[in-house]
């Protein structure tokens, strides 16, 4: 990687952080519903008042500096809202495919993602699963899917699931 790519990656870095400068958490996620291919669930995409994914290359290099909880925030399809935080949240790099290593649960929405611990992240177009079919095509979506999940809120002809159907989903994170 040259000196020119690390100075954008720094340079996006910097413009998340200055537009959340006075919020406790970074959206990370913010319900995408379009299939995903590995480069831009990398890079990421969209806008955050709409479909946003900040991109796993650089939610990996904020994890990496340090200790990091996820909270993800959710709304269930009759309007009942539930959270989960993980006070461990780390995505590993582009050479570990992304792993996720999460734990340390509370919340009310159960513990639903420690299913994907150590888990590779996959899309339709890189399938790293431990299933004999690929999860993120046959699910449409883009995660770190193990065979298949227990939670999954990247789904594109499905709403997101977490214990059940939601309508919608936020992943945050913040520095502890």
């Amino acid at each position: 990687m040259g000196a020119l790519a690390i100075r954008d990656i720094i340079d996006k870095i910097h413009d998340c952080k200055r537009f959340f400068k006075h919020l406790i958490y970074l959206m990370i996620l913010h319900r995408h519903q379009s299939r995903r291919t590995w480069v831009e669930c990398e890079n990421g995409f969209g806008d955050i008042h709409g479909d946003f994914w900040l991109g796993n290359k650089y939610t990996h290099m904020l994890t990496s500096t340090g200790k990091y909880e996820l909270r993800v925030d959710m709304v269930d399809t009759n309007n009942n809202e539930t959270y989960a935080v993980y006070k461990t949240f780390i995505i590993g790099d582009a050479a570990s495919k992304y792993k996720l290593t999460v734990g340390d649960y509370s919340g009310n929405a159960g513990d639903q993602f420690i299913f994907h611990n150590e888990m590779k992240f996959s899309t339709f177009d890189q399938d790293n699963d431990r299933a004999r079919t690929n999860c993120a095509l046959a699910h449409t979506g883009s995660w770190w899917y193990r065979a298949c999940f227990q939670c999954d809120l990247s789904r594109t002809d499905s709403p997101p699931f977490w214990t059940n159907t939601l309508s919608t989903a936020v992943m945050m994170i913040r520095k502890i």
